[in-house]
């Protein structure tokens, strides 16, 4: 009993303790924070504000209106700085691979690579400390504390890479549904008289989607004095999807013999939407084996319960 207690008041003290750290360094990051800011303010006060330029005594003063919310100015602010200080040790090999996958992503909370970095290290030193803090008492360690600390941090390591791959599907998949009904109005903005950029152009300004957007960077790139051949093998390579890859291979084919845009983009509309079919009945016919597994563990068991729960009274006396 004693030493339960012993142990008890050990560990409320380590979790004081914790906390008055954590509460030391956040008064220190705010106190050098608030002292900066202070300087910046006074210099900013000198040179717009002029004290010989008095209104009136009716004049009222109106303060600055903050703006953002509490949270927004305190912890986030704090951790953004965090992950600036931690931009600095990104490793530059990974860089243009894992831009690749943001762009791919579309910059998902306009993040960059070394912003990724920096996320995935500090959930990496997240799941180090939940392991740490799980398996503090060595004298009990046992197998399933280090198996759940390891499993945290391989966890918090992989959580991040898991969430952009499946931002990328999904933007993918939203990009290929999209692409045949994109064909269309091309098809018949280039059949109306419109060149193949006025197009694009049109797209962009009607269509708000993830490949509306992809347009509008072409239009851009264009603009700026790139060609149309190589702007569209930039967008095939930002994308990676395969239908649009076969799309900019036909135009950039298109282009370089001489062949018409709008036969060109009516063909290829219709051959991804039967493709587009094709898909849809591939998913269709995975249906009966995907829903195996949810039959076995939620319906069987309450048929079986249903059928054979009024004949367990008799088998018990039976036996």
């Amino acid at each position: 009993m004693l030493l339960h207690i012993v142990e008890t008041a050990g560990l409320s003290i380590f979790l004081i303790v914790l906390a008055l750290i954590a509460g030391l360094g956040l008064f220190v990051i705010g106190f050098f924070t608030w002292f900066f800011r202070r300087n910046m303010t006074s210099k900013r006060l000198d040179l717009f504000v002029d004290s010989h330029d008095y209104i009136g005594a009716d004049t009222q003063f109106v303060p600055r209106e903050l703006t953002g919310t509490l949270l927004n100015r305190t912890i986030i602010s704090w951790m953004k700085k965090v992950v600036q200080f931690l931009e600095k040790f990104t490793p530059a090999s990974l860089t243009g691979e894992i831009e690749h996958k943001l762009a791919m992503a579309g910059y998902p909370s306009n993040l960059h690579a070394s912003e990724y970095y920096a996320l995935r290290f500090m959930a990496l030193i997240t799941g180090v400390g939940l392991a740490v803090l799980l398996n503090r008492d060595l004298a009990r360690l046992s197998l399933n504390n280090l198996f759940l600390g390891n499993l945290l941090v391989i966890g918090l390591w992989l959580l991040p890479e898991l969430w952009l791959k499946g931002r990328i599907r999904t933007r993918q998949r939203e990009i290929s549904r999209t692409l045949p009904d994109a064909l269309d109005i091309l098809s018949v903005c280039v059949s109306a008289g419109l060149g193949f950029d006025q197009s694009l152009q049109k797209i962009t300004q009607v269509w708000d989607t993830e490949l509306g957007y992809e347009f509008s960077k072409v239009v851009r790139e264009i603009e700026m004095g790139v060609t149309r051949a190589e702007a569209l093998k930039n967008l095939g390579s930002r994308l990676d999807v395969e239908e649009l890859s076969h799309f900019i291979a036909l135009i950039v084919q298109a282009e370089k013999v001489g062949m018409s845009y709008a036969d060109v983009l009516h063909s290829q509309a219709l051959q991804l939407r039967v493709l587009r079919q094709f898909k849809a009945k591939e998913i269709a016919n995975k249906l009966p084996g995907k829903m195996i597994f949810p039959l076995a563990v939620f319906i069987f068991p309450a048929m079986i319960a249903v059928i054979l729960g009024p004949a367990i009274p008799t088998l018990m006396n039976i036996f």
